[in-house]
């Protein structure tokens, strides 16, 4: 037998562990100015359990950065150098794993050593044996005791101050809700299903949500390709507090609307699965993000026209004529997805909020004028920052005397100064705002 037939062809399967590390290095550089979490796993196409404890790790150390930093630091006994981050990184990865995770302590203390070798830095073996071994016999409660609330809700100093100004009796919840793993929370497309058909075909885990009327929930969570009829357009994932500003925007069956700030096309699809008939468009500032709308409205089997301009400057792409109604899904803090996106918290700084708030309401401001009297503009963001949100809307409403504030407000819920707010749930929807203002009819509508 030639020798060549007895050859067997190996190839290396990727370290999940080294891939974390190599993530999050890019993600959390040490140096701020990191990438998107979620940007930065599309190149790591891991798959299966790797893929899994990969996305667990990324997601994790994000999630739990302060805790974890602050007693590794106590650890050393002097400062990791800049150019160490992925030492850190790693040694973070693994205080992460023996805290948080199932897998065998001896077994995580054991992967860490051989890691930092991977990473070119033998001389951290040793420092990983040692630091993970401490910490495999505490908890993260007892390692994070003496340490400020702040650092054990892991929130950067200056967003657990906004929060507890903005909301001293949700402040605590809300952070501890964003500690949690995010539910899996799925929307059904009405216009080829019944809920309740919906989830009798998911089976055990699936229930209905309570708040938005085609949300369903499933536990555990289940890749998108093994959900019934997923390829086909008959489910999207998508929170239950992100299904609310598309379920609440009122229009004619044929009407006339706009859905700005409209990547990467969740509500695009949600709104075209509610006004099949209508003629809807999609604004987006950058073609790379109209390209997203088009492959998540190609899924759904359907299509919308894609605009691409600035919803603050509308005579760069608006034809003239006016819209029914129109959803602005503004740029935002995302500080109530926390738990989805953990690595915005690094990410953001106090001063972002201005800047946010400032663009917030040019928006407004530029595309009121082009809703029809009688229309409706839906106001969304997933921030719980007030001056985003409810103060937002309220300066709005005080330099637009004909809007009119209708956002449709359920029994209990938190009273703002418009619209309404929605706080993370555990096992429930996102942290969320909205608010439906509607047009008086005799207003005149600018060109």
């Amino acid at each position: 037998m030639p020798l060549s037939m007895n050859l067997v062809t190996t190839v290396a399967t990727p370290d999940p562990r080294l891939s974390a590390v190599r993530a999050l290095n890019r993600v959390l550089p040490g140096k701020g100015d990191g990438e998107s979490l979620r940007e930065v796993l599309r190149d790591f196409p891991l798959q299966g359990s790797d893929g899994g404890q990969m996305r667990d790790i990324c997601f994790g150390v994000c999630r739990h950065l302060r805790p974890l930093n602050h007693w590794l630091n106590q650890q050393l006994s002097k400062p990791l150098k800049g150019s160490a981050q992925p030492v850190r990184l790693a040694l973070l990865a693994g205080l992460y794993e023996l805290w948080f995770s199932n897998r065998p302590a001896h077994a995580i203390v054991n992967a860490y050593p051989q890691l930092c070798r991977k990473l070119k830095a033998p001389w951290a073996a040793g420092l990983s044996n040692a630091v993970l071994r401490k910490a495999s016999q505490i908890t993260l409660e007892q390692a994070v005791a003496d340490a400020p609330i702040n650092i054990q809700l892991s929130l950067p100093d200056w967003l657990f101050k906004r929060w507890e100004k903005d909301w001293p009796n949700n402040a605590d919840a809300m952070a501890r809700a964003n500690l949690q793993t995010p539910p899996f929370t799925l929307r059904v497309n009405r216009q080829q299903q019944q809920r309740a058909d919906a989830i009798a075909a998911l089976g055990e885990g699936a229930r209905a949500g309570y708040i938005a009327p085609y949300s369903i929930y499933l536990q555990p969570a289940r890749p998108v390709l093994q959900l019934p009829g997923f390829e086909q357009g008959a489910l999207s994932v998508q929170d239950e507090a992100a299904q609310l500003p598309a379920e609440l925007l009122q229009a004619p069956a044929k009407g006339r609307i706009l859905d700005a700030c409209a990547a990467p096309g969740g509500k695009t699809g949600q709104l075209r699965e509610k006004f099949p008939a209508a003629d809807l468009s999609a604004l987006e500032l950058e073609g790379k993000r109209l390209a997203r709308i088009r492959e998540n409205l190609a899924r759904l089997g359907t299509d919308v026209t894609l605009l691409q301009g600035d919803a603050s400057d509308p005579k760069t792409w608006w034809d003239g004529t006016p819209f029914d109604a129109i959803l602005l899904d503004a740029p935002c803090s995302a500080t109530g997805i926390l738990r989805r996106q953990p690595d915005v918290k690094w990410h953001r700084k106090a001063s972002d909020i201005g800047v946010l708030v400032d663009l917030q309401a040019r928006m407004l401001d530029a595309l009121w004028p082009l809703l029809k009297p009688g229309g409706m503009l839906v106001y969304a963001t997933c921030s719980v920052l007030r001056d985003e949100n409810d103060h937002q809307v309220r300066n709005f409403l005080q330099r637009q005397p004909q809007a009119r504030d209708v956002t449709p407000r359920p029994e209990g819920a938190t009273m703002v100064d418009a619209g309404w707010q929605l706080f993370p749930e555990q096992h429930g929807p996102d942290g969320f705002y909205l608010a439906c203002l509607r047009k008086e009819s005799g207003a005149q509508l600018s060109s």
